[in-house]
């Protein structure tokens, strides 16, 4: 179809704008599948309009950087826009609370609903006791070896302290230093008025969403401490300070091992674009805080504990598959947000092999779709700002990641939502004034 004469001056900035107006979509759309939609398609296909929405809004970002014109203007001058930055997120904050306040104070025994709180009391109790933490529990209903990384219960060791309860202090962890993130790198680009007031909010709406929909999402866990770990390794991917981009790759790796395939990747991108210098800056202050944080306190007095957390992992995830409710079924793998459900209902043989097959397919799933964004990135390399790269390949990554999750827990899959606000955040809605390069954010 020939464009005609008079559209044709206009016809990059209109592909920029269908860009924008698919990712805001697609974000739309993967908060409301999360949210009020969810499973409203049922616990097959469910799943799979969540991962579309995730991978439309990676490709909508991908076609705005690749369609902006190569040769733009310099963008103005960021305002300083700190001081409304903090009042937002301030506002923000105490809508947060105001939802979350009640359910907490009414559920003070976590124990009866889930036993994440307790088991990290426990730890927490043992390690300021000096006691060994890493040994089984015997204070649950059950005996349970311990099978969480250091960085998911040490940052509760300041809250035991001052008798905090542990969902506070955690909330307060993803407001102030995964929303602080967010917005640090928001107030350095040069945006219009309402874009930025927009944006700066846009945490706290998904945010208030969830819990409003979900009251009991975060009411028994500490999931938001892993959030907030992972909105600071977004927004260290999009600056240039090899500090931040080291802290941020330690406290997920040493929370969770959910990014692990995604590393090497961003290791070698940080090589190609920077330098050698910087990947191994980076790559030391992560092998410095894994070998400090836990290999040398914990790990090396007891090599097992690590196969020992595998072990348990497998005991939970069969646990999980072998309950059903009163509809037969299981229902985290019933909650319309992850794959498991395909495999239970349309796997082969006993639910230890349909599990062995799922694990698999995630490995395998995890590291094509790196393939994949390593070529894409290789690909496009002369065209893409390499932190936009990054960030998408990390979003595509997790979201992989977690539809192939063996328990697609909510809470757990929930965290692709906040790194889909980074996404949000780099796409601009004027084209041509598009905020590049990205500003180091120190």
């Amino acid at each position: 179809m020939r464009v005609p004469l008079w559209l044709a001056p206009y016809r990059p900035r209109l592909w920029s704008w269908l860009w924008i107006l698919g990712c805001w979509a697609a974000a739309w759309l993967e908060c409301r599948l999360m949210t009020d939609l969810r499973n409203y398609y049922g616990p097959y296909w469910s799943p799979v309009a969540v991962f579309a929405a995730a991978v439309v809004l990676c490709a909508c970002a991908l076609g705005f950087w690749l369609s902006r014109p190569l040769a733009e203007a310099a963008p103005a001058r960021a305002l300083n826009r700190t001081p409304l930055a903090g009042l937002l997120l301030l506002a923000g904050a105490v809508r947060v609370l105001y939802l979350q306040a009640p359910l907490i104070a009414a559920h003070q025994n976590t124990l009866a609903f889930s036993d994440v709180i307790t088991i990290l009391q426990t730890y927490v109790a043992r390690f300021r006791s000096g006691e060994v933490v890493y040994r089984y529990l015997t204070n649950l209903n059950y005996p349970l070896f311990p099978n969480h990384l250091p960085l998911q219960w040490l940052p509760y060791v300041p809250a035991d302290a001052l008798g905090i309860d542990y969902r506070w202090w955690s909330l307060g962890l993803l407001l102030l230093l995964g929303f602080g993130a967010y917005l640090l790198v928001l107030v350095r680009q040069p945006l219009p008025w309402a874009e930025f007031v927009l944006k700066a909010l846009l945490p706290f709406l998904v945010l208030a969403q969830l819990i409003s929909y979900t009251p009991d999402l975060y009411t028994f866990t500490c999931e938001p401490t892993i959030i907030a770990y992972y909105c600071l390794l977004a927004a260290a991917v999009l600056s240039r300070s090899a500090l931040l981009q080291g802290v941020g790759l330690v406290l997920c790796l040493l929370s969770r091992y959910s990014v692990v395939f995604w590393v090497p990747f961003y290791l070698w991108v940080l090589w190609r674009e920077l330098g050698l210098r910087h990947a191994l800056a980076v790559a030391t202050i992560v092998g410095a805080g894994i070998m400090g944080i836990y290999v040398i306190p914990f790990l090396s007095h007891d090599w097992t504990i690590f196969t020992h957390a595998l072990a348990e992992y497998k005991i939970a995830t069969l646990g999980e598959w072998s309950h059903g409710d009163d509809s037969g079924h299981p229902p985290q793998l019933f909650n319309g947000v992850g794959a498991a459900s395909w495999f239970y209902s349309y796997g082969s043989g006993t639910l230890v092999e349909k599990i062995a097959a799922l694990q698999r397919t995630h490995v395998v799933a995890c590291v094509a779709v790196m393939g994949l964004i390593a070529w894409l990135y290789y690909r496009f390399r002369h065209r893409l700002p390499y932190q936009i790269a990054a960030l998408l390949g990390l979003k595509l990554y997790l979201t992989v990641f977690y539809t192939f999750l063996q328990i697609p827990y909510l809470y757990l899959t929930s965290l692709g939502l906040f790194i889909s606000l980074f996404v949000a955040l780099t796409v601009g809605f004027r084209p041509r004034e598009a905020q590049l390069p990205l500003p180091a954010t120190t």
